[in-house]
């Protein structure tokens, strides 16, 4: 028994080098990054609007808020935008305290409160997206925080982009492969790097102090332009040997 366990341990110990130098043995290869860019029209928008009150009392600047709210909720049943378009954001109710002598909040003074609450709705209809911010606030809306284009589906510009993307590195390997004077090979290992969305166009927020109670007379003017969607891959190439 003694016998069969030495033999044992000295093959181990000389398996062991050889293991480790097929590990360390480095296969040739040429690493490369690449990306593909597609573009298209925007077809879908999502805008913030929102109402800001201030007054004595809670009871006071919530109701007014309930109303402004009900007010643009009737302005977007009226344009057909679905419920499920329409999604509720921030609501708040928080105090307004008064100052010291010294400037600085005095937290033991309440001098009234600000209820505001925020929507966001999307729309499909972009010919008709600046006369809807108009209607709404139109119908009580007195902050606008932004509007943000998009594409609906961009399903097919990603499979775009991701081909483009292998297409890129597949030349830029193809040059490295040939400045170094050898073949390149097939694709040893391939990874999606992460991938670019839309750019939103951001309106200036107006505040409730920015607005008189007058209806607009004309449609707020945009330009959706066009959406940039991108992919990026990592390959990792080898170098045929012959």
């Amino acid at each position: 028994m003694m016998t069969f366990m030495r033999v044992a341990l000295i093959s181990g110990l000389m398996a062991a080098p050889l293991g480790a130098m097929a590990q360390d043995r480095v296969v040739p290869s040429i690493s490369v990054s690449g990306e593909g860019i597609v573009t298209a029209p925007a077809d879908m928008a999502v805008v913030t609007v929102g109402v800001m009150h201030e007054g004595k009392t809670t009871g006071e600047v919530l109701d007014a808020v309930s109303m402004a709210t009900t007010g643009i909720l009737a302005v977007l049943e009226a344009a057909a935008i679905p419920q499920g378009d329409i999604q509720t954001g921030r609501v708040s109710l928080i105090p307004r305290y008064g100052r010291t002598v010294l400037g600085a909040p005095d937290y033991t003074q309440i001098e009234g409160y600000t209820a505001s609450t925020t929507l966001s709705v999307t729309t499909h209809d972009l010919t008709t997206l600046g006369g809807l911010l108009s209607d709404v606030v139109a119908g009580g809306a007195n902050t606008v925080n932004g509007v943000s284009f998009g594409i609906d589906d961009d399903s097919a510009l990603m499979d775009e982009a991701r081909a483009k993307a292998v297409e890129d590195a597949r030349h830029r390997a193809e040059v490295y492969a040939q400045a170094a004077g050898v073949n390149l090979g097939g694709v040893l290992t391939l990874s999606e790097n992460s991938y670019g969305g839309y750019a939103p166009v951001v309106m200036e927020a107006l505040s409730a102090r920015s607005f008189d109670s007058s209806a607009p007379k004309m449609d707020v003017p945009l330009a959706a332009g066009d959406i940039t969607v991108s992919a990026q891959v990592s390959i990792v190439y080898g170098i045929a040997t012959e």
